[in-house]
């Protein structure tokens, strides 16, 4: 299906709620629906290409402080209205038999919209020929999506909303003999091939040093820059429960001291979730509304908390329409004043970073990060890349690492959207720059 199928499957399931509603209840359905393209490259080759269209419909009826829900897979406009009707008339039979809910809730105010961010959307021949010709024989491996991607939301009580945006993403790496590799994503709001293959060139020249003999060190902390993707990596580990108003009131919060005052970022770490910027709807499966973007930290302090519309009811605070989990989706870390151009020139001697992985909280109430190197990891001297350092593994508290530890970030801001396709290619991701730092800690 087309973007415009989509949009007239979604007038047909409005329409149903609206002829199917009944008094004292109130319906909403939310749609989850994409056509993407993939590629998947191994060895500067693709081994398998393909399209992907779905639709899936999630239902989800209140009534006398109760609520149930479930999900439908559409195919086609065709036959909608009654599935819609059958699955209706089995939510009211299943919402008898449940306890009530008294954290139910829904925006009873209907509300509408209408976004759609839409830019051409390249053939898969076109996409196999930039890569394969980019790659000129190296080793590349990764996987392309691209496409649009829809949300729409509509109510027995009058709401919709509709949410449409395209984006492309390769999110690849590139090997050598040695075992190293290189990792890189690359994407755009709309097709760039000669985008794309200057990504792919500068991956291949960071994988070069890479052929090197690897370097190991000692444990111990080590100055560092941190690349954008890592960065993102630690911000992003901010989010598991950082700026959730139920994680704090629960004493699970791992930025509890700072929200007492105990704790603080350094003055120029500025974080927003900024969810117009990287294609999120500000919309969720309940009607509620969501700024166009929260100040999670001013200046190195807290300043909002996530609050979804639950927690809202629970705790008796005003909601800003977050998602259950209260997880930012569009995390959007300020720049510095650093010249990207002269970063390992600023770094001087020690560890430059490309990404973090396996990252947990060590110590949660201390926001105690750890987590192991893997790919392009480098050691510098004077500013010049001298060899790759074996994987290693750091326990640092990010109190420390984006407060007192931060000597600097990056004035270019890099975009990594979400690349998650467990369900379906999802909006979000994180917006970051580098980050110079005094010290990072290694364990082993």
């Amino acid at each position: 299906m087309s973007a415009a199928d989509f949009a007239a499957l979604f007038d047909v399931v409005a329409a149903a709620l609206a002829r199917h509603g009944r008094a004292g209840e109130a319906a909403f359905a939310y749609l989850s629906a994409e056509r993407s393209d993939f590629v998947r490259v191994n060895r500067a080759r693709v081994r398998q290409a393909g399209t992907v269209e779905h639709a899936v419909l999630s239902l989800r009826l209140f009534r006398a402080g109760r609520q149930a829900q479930m999900r439908l897979t559409l195919a086609s406009p065709r036959g909608v209205g009654a599935r819609m009707r059958e699955s209706l008339a089995g939510l009211r039979e299943a919402i008898e038999a449940l306890p009530v809910d008294p954290h139910a809730c829904f925006e009873q105010e209907p509300g509408n919209s209408d976004r759609r961010l839409r830019a051409p959307v390249p053939a898969p021949a076109e996409v196999i020929d930039a890569i394969v010709d980019a790659a000129a024989g190296a080793d590349v491996v990764g996987l392309y999506a691209g496409g649009v991607v829809v949300r729409a939301l509509a109510s027995s009580l009058g709401h919709r909303h509709y949410h449409e945006a395209t984006s492309t993403v390769f999110d690849f790496s590139v090997h050598c003999a040695a075992g190293q590799a290189t990792k890189h994503l690359w994407s755009a709001p709309h097709w760039d091939a000669a985008a794309l293959r200057s990504a792919i060139d500068a991956a291949q020249v960071q994988a070069r040093i890479l052929a090197r003999p690897v370097k190991r060190i000692e444990p111990g902390a080590y100055r560092a820059l941190l690349a954008p993707a890592a960065v993102a990596d630690l911000v992003s580990l901010l989010g598991w429960g950082g700026f959730s108003e139920r994680a704090f009131r629960s004493g699970q919060s791992p930025l509890a001291r700072a929200q007492r005052g105990d704790a603080r970022f350094d003055p120029s770490f500025d974080l927003v979730d900024e969810i117009e910027a990287l294609g999120v709807p500000r919309f969720d499966a309940a009607g509620f509304f969501r700024p166009a973007r929260t100040v999670l930290v001013a200046r190195g302090t807290p300043a909002q908390r996530l609050v979804s519309p639950r927690s809202a009811v629970e705790f008796g605070v005003p909601g800003n329409g977050a998602g259950e989990d209260e997880r930012p989706q569009a995390l959007s870390l300020g720049p510095g004043r650093l010249d990207d151009a002269r970063l390992l020139e600023a770094l001087d001697t020690g560890i430059a970073i490309a990404n973090l992985w396996y990252l947990n909280y060590s110590d949660r109430q201390a926001c105690r990060a750890t987590g192991m190197t893997r790919f392009a990891t480098l050691w510098v001297e004077k500013g010049v890349p001298v060899a790759p350092v074996a994987p290693m593994r750091f326990d640092d508290s990010l109190y420390r690492v984006f407060g007192d530890g931060l000597l600097g970030l990056g004035a270019g801001v890099e975009t990594l959207p979400e690349t998650g396709t467990w369900e379906g290619r999802e909006p979000g991701g994180v917006r970051a720059p580098a980050a110079l730092v005094d010290a990072l800690r290694f364990t082993l």
